[in-house]
């Protein structure tokens, strides 16, 4: 979407580099899940493009030392807590939060070896990879001024949303059901937060993106070590590297779209590749399902979209 807040680039995707972003040195970025694999590999070539990074992290360690980096390259950095798995982090971070943001990347997420619970009874990977996040972004929606980007999976082809028992507690649980499940909500959430937003004449946009196949420690999902290191050991013969994985993502952010263009690898199963628009599949696109799976955000996360800044913020920059 082409207006006066939209992060743009004149740059045709297929012929940028992520050294080639447009200078971010007047934007903040939001990048969750910035301690590994893509969120890090992001939130690495967005310092290097001048943005300030907002990294909200569960690890306090970890986070200090990707802020440590990132600062090595020029950035300033600003390093909060949150644990998407526990709404009461979730509206903390969000009240903490002080400053516009310019590009919000929807990233972290999670996979289980089994089923668990986060603090609020949510099964894990739903309330990780999507509960939590349209938490975040309605509580935080208020300081939204150009793009939100939300991290998919072409595992949302796959999903099945079963509305009387989405947190797996009486039907059988695993670990690609859940996951599946819980990316097709990202993608439907996704559809009616973009449709809430134009309601309100809003210039921030939601664009789609997933890395295809990238080797990141989300492979890491067995519990066991030996086995870890297998999977791992095929993904990188068959997947590509985090930092190619965040180039769709990088894309999304950055390029001048349609609202809900879906980024993705253009190689084979769309697992690896240069970014390109792909399809997203016929239940994504479907609004019904999407006002289904906002009303079941707000029913579980008690939030909902507030008023979106509308003012004029000098976008995009020269």
């Amino acid at each position: 979407m082409a207006d006066s807040r939209s992060i743009t680039s004149s740059t045709s995707p297929s012929a940028r580099t992520p050294s080639e972003l447009p200078d971010q040195s007047a934007h903040t970025w939001l990048v969750t899940g910035a301690t590994h694999g893509v969120g890090l590999e992001v939130a690495r070539v967005a310092a290097r493009a001048g943005a300030r990074l907002v990294l909200p992290v569960r690890d306090a360690g970890r986070g200090q030392a990707v802020a440590r980096e990132l600062r090595r390259l020029g950035a300033e950095v600003v390093v909060g807590h949150l644990d998407l798995a526990d709404l009461t982090s979730v509206g903390a971070f969000a009240a903490g939060l002080d400053e516009p943001i310019d590009v919000l990347v929807n990233n972290a997420g999670a996979v289980t070896p089994r089923r668990r619970e986060t603090t609020d009874g949510f099964e894990m990977i739903l309330g990780t990879n999507f509960l939590g996040p349209c938490a975040l972004t309605n509580l935080i929606a208020g300081h939204l001024r150009g793009r939100v980007v939300i991290v998919g999976s072409g595992a949302h082809h796959s999903g099945r949303i079963d509305a009387a028992d989405p947190h797996f507690r009486h039907r059988r649980w695993s670990i690609a059901a859940a996951y599946a499940q819980s990316k097709l909500c990202d993608m439907l959430w996704a559809r009616a937060l973009q449709n809430r937003l134009a309601a309100q004449t809003s210039t921030v946009d939601v664009q789609l993106a997933h890395p295809g196949w990238a080797v990141t420690n989300i492979q890491n999902a067995t519990g066991v070590p030996v086995l870890d290191r297998a999977v791992t050991g095929v993904c990188r013969l068959i997947g590509q590297s985090a930092a190619d994985g965040a180039l769709p993502v990088l894309e999304a952010a950055v390029t001048d779209l349609p609202p809900l263009t879906y980024f993705g690898p253009d190689g084979f199963r769309q697992w690896r590749g240069r970014p390109e628009p792909q399809q997203t599949s016929a239940l994504a696109r479907d609004d019904a399902a999407a006002e289904a799976i906002w009303e079941m955000g707000v029913r579980e996360t008690g939030t909902d979209l507030g008023e979106v800044d509308r003012q004029v913020h000098g976008w995009p920059p020269r």
